[in-house]
């Protein structure tokens, strides 16, 4: 077991003795609407059969600028009284539902995950039970269940699935949870909790997973009050990569939100609260050796940049670039960091182009303070290209509903709107 150095966290990333890679932020100034939903009485939406709809849900982006994401109303021949549950996947404004599942499946993942080759990761289970693990390959343009035996999950969570096809999720398993991982050929159990297995792992909550078939996941020792963040081989081994103060009193963070971001270098994002001052931040976790660099990437200031950082987890990028929901002095936003600079990549209010003339991001009712504007999880690849989801109303008219739409926000600086649209 490594115990890591905690003390980098407490500086910025040029503090001494912290060393951790760096990526260049890209300016968003491109930002590519994908597909859009809306109520029928309003309009058909775009990029998807008219009247479908989702709600909470999170897209996922791969280093190709591929894009896939979760749809849980979707008519079925056009007859909205019989619907059924989707995958939309494409790119550049580009694509549709590649797979439709109908009755008995009656519901989908609200989060799916998309690899190098274009493999899609998700779930589909029927009325609350007989939750089926599904990947959808675009080489076939098919959608195939995924045998997870000798293991037999009563349902999933926070599945990824890597550049090797091999799928790691938290499995349901009785009374408790694993950790578990699906491809090449097997299936296996990093972890368990002791409601499964006697042992250390009071609690396991949602992983993420890297190329090495590694799995990074907040875990509670004990008890409920212990916590940490550790990376867990498929034997069972793992390496620590924070604590709270719980468990070490010289610890800086206070407690860790239930998801994190993990990615091929074995970093680990994941938003905390520190002990000093009792302020939510975003912290970068590296292996280094025997120790583990600490880098804030951002913290929230009563009158500074970020005055809120929201509950969902981070998403990382193989160059150590993390995004996130925050709330700034204008609202709710998306920000980007790297530990040295930080970037507002799109937030309330701001113009984009839609499929219905220029748009803007935001509620259309009278207080959109009571309602969020974005949904789910942001997603980055490599590129820095960042898929999110965000409601929408018209330019100048704050009053009309345009639904919601998902967008890429590109990281390219000649990156055009391949979709027709004229930027705002």
């Amino acid at each position: 077991m490594l115990h890591p150095e905690f003390f980098c966290g407490l500086f910025l990333a040029t503090a001494i003795g912290c060393s951790d890679a760096r990526a260049a932020i890209p300016d968003y100034t491109h930002i590519e609407l994908q597909a859009r939903s809306n109520l029928l009485v309003n309009d058909d939406g775009w990029n998807l059969p008219p009247g479908s709809s989702f709600n909470s849900i999170s897209a996922s982006i791969n280093n190709a600028g591929k894009v896939a994401f979760p749809v849980q109303i979707v008519p079925i021949n056009g007859d909205q009284s019989n619907t059924g549950v989707g995958l939309w996947f494409g790119t550049h404004g580009v694509g549709g539902i590649v797979a439709l599942h109908e009755a008995p499946v009656d519901g989908i993942s609200d989060r799916v995950s998309i690899n190098a080759s274009g493999q899609v990761a998700y779930y589909t289970y029927d009325d609350g039970t007989n939750y089926r693990l599904r990947r959808f390959d675009e080489l076939t343009s098919t959608s195939t269940l995924v045998s997870t035996l000798p293991l037999t999950p009563t349902s999933f969570g926070g599945h990824v699935i890597n550049v090797a096809g091999v799928i790691g999720y938290r499995a349901g398993l009785g009374s408790g949870y694993g950790l578990a991982s699906t491809g090449a050929g097997s299936s296996v159990l990093h972890i368990v909790d002791s409601n499964v297995e006697a042992g250390p792992y009071a609690y396991i909550y949602t992983p993420a997973m890297n190329a090495q078939r590694l799995i990074a996941s907040k875990v509670s020792i004990g008890d409920f009050n212990h916590n940490e963040i550790r990376s867990f081989a498929s034997n069972g081994s793992y390496t620590t990569l924070a604590v709270d103060s719980a468990t070490d009193g010289s610890s800086p963070y206070n407690r860790f939100d239930n998801g994190l971001a993990y990615n091929d270098a074995g970093q680990v994002a994941v938003a905390l609260r520190l002990q000093a001052g009792n302020v939510r931040a975003i912290y970068r976790f590296t292996p280094n050796g025997s120790s583990v660099d600490a880098v804030e990437i951002a913290r929230v200031e009563a009158s500074g940049t970020i005055r809120d950082i929201e509950s969902f987890a981070p998403s990382m990028n193989n160059n150590g670039l993390v995004v996130f929901r925050a709330r700034d002095a204008n609202g709710q936003a998306i920000y980007a960091g790297d530990g040295t600079s930080l970037v507002r990549v799109i937030g309330k209010e701001d113009a984009v182009a839609t499929d219905l003339g220029p748009g803007r991001i935001g509620q259309h009712i009278d207080d959109p303070s009571a309602w969020p504007i974005f949904s789910g999880a942001p997603a980055i690849n490599d590129a820095g290209d960042i898929a999110f989801i965000a409601a929408l109303h018209p330019d100048g008219d704050s009053q009309i509903e345009w639904g919601t739409g998902v967008f890429v926000a590109s990281a390219a600086a000649d990156s055009i709107f391949s979709n027709g649209f004229d930027s705002p």
